[in-house]
């Protein structure tokens, strides 16, 4: 009796759980999407410090990378993503781990390369991994995620948590940070959001005053506590934000602050300008290596006093993009130009031809440091 007893228990249980799971994937959506891309470099320095450091004065580099990118979303409220990119490199930039290239991979936990051979590596990182809960008012994020702050074009001082390297064109989804996001969502366009991680904690509201967003920043940044002022609107027609922030060490007395200016302007013909500045109180010494390992963060998006970037875009052929990108710092000591070509070669298919040129003043004379030719195939699956 007792065993016909426990026999049947455990079939309502079973039917019990399968009714769940059925009920739950009705309720569950799961999406995904991927690309492949095939990245070559071939990459020219200048002969004096390519002796100066013992490297080639010049090199190819090859990235053959595959992103994947899944979803599910349970009814409206529930959802959970993950994005893994999968890269296979190279070239003498791996073989030699160039400026820390290949020790530089390894850099956050979710990431590790499967092969390292001398003439080739493969590399593996979940660069977004997060689950996520919403309603009307509240969206709630806890783990790998983008917080983008910043609401300037370029160089964002708000972004505490997730920095834009404009060098690195071919990272498209910039990297993520792990973190706690929760954002409110009050009437009138505002909002209050709060991040937090184990380096950083920060808050931000946003507002709209005479059709001008404007957003306000605080928060701790490592050691420094953060204040900022940011807003985005436009004078007549053109574009119009900045954005800005200072850093305060209250252990060693130390102060800094940051901030820039963007403008930009669409032409009914597809033609688009755009123009930014940034202007940094505290600068370190500069040498033409830094150029190679950038160390950018939200005190430091780049490396001058005064900087100033120009950028062009226009459709000579609805399948057809060109463009062009120039930054130089306040004395033109520094001139770097990255001009690109971007051709749609099917509904699913981009092919860009790109290139870096850059240009530094030694014994006072501007000489090129180094240039760079980019092509990159992607296919969007």
């Amino acid at each position: 009796m007792g065993k016909s007893l426990a026999m049947n228990m455990f079939k309502y249980i079973l039917i019990l759980c399968l009714s769940i799971c059925q009920w739950l994937q009705a309720q569950t959506v799961f999406e995904h999407n991927y690309y492949a891309s095939n990245l070559n470099s071939f990459q020219f320095i200048n002969s004096e410090l390519s002796d100066f450091i013992s490297i080639p004065s010049d090199w190819r580099d090859q990235q053959i990378h595959f992103r994947y990118n899944g979803h599910f979303y349970h009814k409206d409220l529930l959802s959970g993503h993950i994005s893994v990119r999968n890269r296979l490199f190279s070239g003498y930039q791996w073989e030699g781990n160039l400026f820390n290239f290949r020790d530089g991979l390894e850099i956050s936990s979710l990431q590790f390369s499967s092969l390292q051979e001398k003439k080739i590596g493969i590399h593996h990182q979940i660069d977004r991994l997060y689950a996520q809960w919403e309603n009307e008012k509240w969206n709630i994020r806890l783990g790998r995620q983008r917080i983008n702050w910043g609401i300037q074009n370029y160089w964002n001082s708000h972004d505490l948590f997730n920095q834009t390297d404009f060098f690195d064109f071919d990272y498209i989804e910039r990297p993520g940070a792990d973190a706690l996001r929760i954002q409110y969502f009050r009437k009138n366009s505002e909002s209050v959001e709060w991040a937090l991680n184990k380096d950083i904690m920060a808050g931000l509201f946003n507002f709209n005053i005479q059709s001008y967003d404007f957003q306000i920043l605080a928060g701790k940044y490592f050691d420094d506590y953060s204040l900022g002022l940011g807003w985005a609107g436009q004078i007549k027609g053109a574009g119009f934000k900045g954005e800005f922030a200072s850093f305060s060490n209250f252990n060693s007395s130390e102060y800094s602050w940051l901030g820039s200016l963007s403008t930009d302007y669409s032409f009914k013909s597809g033609l688009y300008l755009s123009a930014g500045c940034l202007y940094r109180n505290q600068v370190e010494a500069f040498s033409p290596f830094t150029l190679f390992s950038l160390n950018i963060s939200a005190k430091n998006p780049m490396p001058f006093q005064y900087n100033f970037l120009y950028q062009i875009n226009y459709p000579i052929h609805p399948l057809v993009q060109v463009g062009a990108a120039a930054i130089h710092d306040g004395r033109l000591d520094f001139v770097f130009l990255s001009p690109q070509i971007i051709y749609s070669v099917s509904s699913s298919l981009d092919l860009i031809i790109s290139s870096q040129s850059t240009w530094m003043k030694l014994s006072e004379k501007l000489e090129s440091i180094n240039q760079i030719l980019f092509t990159r195939l992607q296919m969007n699956f």
